[in-house]
């Protein structure tokens, strides 16, 4: 092993830990629904525009179009570093939490209406996410 390898290994050694795993699946939760929160704040207030040049040059520089892109900068980065420790199989159903999350930022931030129909869907993905995490073990 080259000297460099063996000085760069422990600076990512925080990876291994379950801190941080408990971390980067929060950093992704968190910023892949608020983009997606951020967006239909953004596209709201771009509603009124026509699509073209001036719609696109608003939404360049609409304050939650912005942060929506932010947040999917986030999560690209914690989602590349989920994949580096995780299997794919496992990870990916595991970020379908972000549907719960938005459903939830939506009625409680948005105020939209959420249908019985929605609130079962919820369970039924929190529920394969357990059935998921419990085959993993």
């Amino acid at each position: 092993m080259s000297d460099q390898t063996l000085s760069t290994k422990p600076a990512w050694r925080w990876l291994e830990s379950r801190g941080a795993t408990i971390g980067l699946w929060t950093l992704l939760i968190g910023t892949e629904s608020a983009a997606q929160l951020a967006l239909k704040v953004g596209g709201d207030g771009l509603a009124t525009l026509p699509f073209g040049v001036e719609w696109l040059l608003a939404a360049l520089s609409n304050i939650a179009v912005l942060t929506a892109v932010g947040c999917y900068i986030g999560s690209f980065l914690s989602w590349m570093l989920i994949l580096r420790r995780s299997s794919l199989s496992l990870a990916f159903p595991l970020s379908s939490l972000v549907f719960v999350v938005v459903l939830l930022g939506s009625w409680l931030g948005l105020g939209e209406h959420i249908s019985a129909l929605h609130w079962l869907g919820v369970w039924v993905i929190i529920g394969g996410i357990g059935l998921l995490a419990e085959g993993d073990s």
